[in-house]
């Protein structure tokens, strides 16, 4: 592909893989809203329990919660499809398995999402009813398990630990490690290469590694999913062409070039007025060859002396 087709290219998808940007950051923020507004305080109910009561009271609204995650996950399968053709048809050394990376990664981590809101479902009614026990717990170890099933206080926390961890659905589990890794190796690796073409300027590249980065930690996931939508945002402005300051000259160009400092930004808009006033004045000057006409003299009034 030469540089003008891989323009043309670009010119042709750059709206929709922005829309795509945008709308996953919408949902992915709405699936933040939706999680909290399911949460109840509930007097002496601690946060885990607290939070199984809440789904099986309003299982509808955290399914839905998950479909909106799934969606917006799935919506970043575009954005970082175009940023990877944009990548490698500027000659970036990115391994050809590369793209199944692209395609898999926010695959699984959007079934997972929807996978694992139906386990959690279940599993808050039999917390919710009281419908399980831990006939295998010792009485002597503590927490005690075998006085489960409890609702609040320690004891109502560490029974609804011990049902989560003693129900563990593998596949959910496979397809939400494998998902959610994928993806955060793309937030890392696709900025990263990005910005070595010129794509993708060094304070996005950056972002994009901590973003990754939390999305495996998991530290604040709510804070994880912030920066997701502000990258989103950011990088579909990016494609739009409506970038603050111009984008780097590698979108122009469809060549690898760096992204300019913004010292050199200042240089190049320096010099731009200076080519602009200066073909202004050679708009202004006579042609060649033509000769400059003369001004006729002034004619001054002499005065009469009286």
């Amino acid at each position: 592909m030469t540089a003008a087709d891989l323009l043309q290219w670009e010119a042709r998808w750059a709206r929709p893989a922005a829309l795509a940007a945008f709308v996953a950051a919408v949902a992915l923020l709405a699936q933040v809203v939706l999680s909290q507004a399911l949460i109840e305080d509930r007097a002496r109910v601690r946060a885990l329990p607290d939070f199984l009561l809440s789904v099986d009271e309003k299982p509808g609204l955290y399914l839905g919660s998950a479909i909106v995650q799934a969606i917006g996950v799935l919506l970043v399968l575009p954005v970082f499809l175009y940023l990877f053709r944009a990548i490698v048809g500027r000659q970036a050394a990115i391994p050809s398995w590369f793209v199944y990376l692209v395609y898999i990664g926010p695959l699984l981590y959007a079934l997972s999402a929807v996978l694992g809101a139906v386990d959690r479902i279940d599993l808050a009614g039999q917390f919710a009813d009281g419908s399980y026990s831990f006939p295998e717990a010792d009485p002597n170890d503590s927490p005690d398990l075998t006085q489960c099933p409890a609702l609040r206080g320690g004891l109502g926390e560490d029974c609804a630990e011990e049902l989560l961890g003693d129900n563990p659905n593998g596949l959910v589990f496979a397809f939400s490690f494998a998902g959610s890794l994928a993806v955060a190796f793309l937030f890392v690796m696709l900025p990263l290469r990005a910005r070595r073409v010129g794509l993708l300027s060094p304070f996005m590249s950056i972002l994009g590694v901590i973003t990754g980065a939390l999305l495996v930690l998991q530290i604040v996931p709510p804070v994880s999913v912030v920066l997701q939508s502000f990258w989103l945002g950011a990088i579909g402005v990016l494609f739009l062409g409506k970038w603050p300051g111009g984008r780097g000259p590698a979108w122009e160009s469809g060549e690898a070039e760096p992204w300019p400092s913004a010292a050199e930004k200042r240089g190049l808009t320096a010099r731009a007025e200076q080519t602009e006033a200066e073909g202004e004045a050679e708009a202004a000057a006579p042609p060649a060859g033509e000769p400059e006409r003369e001004r006729p003299p002034s004619r001054k009034r002499k005065r009469k002396r009286h």
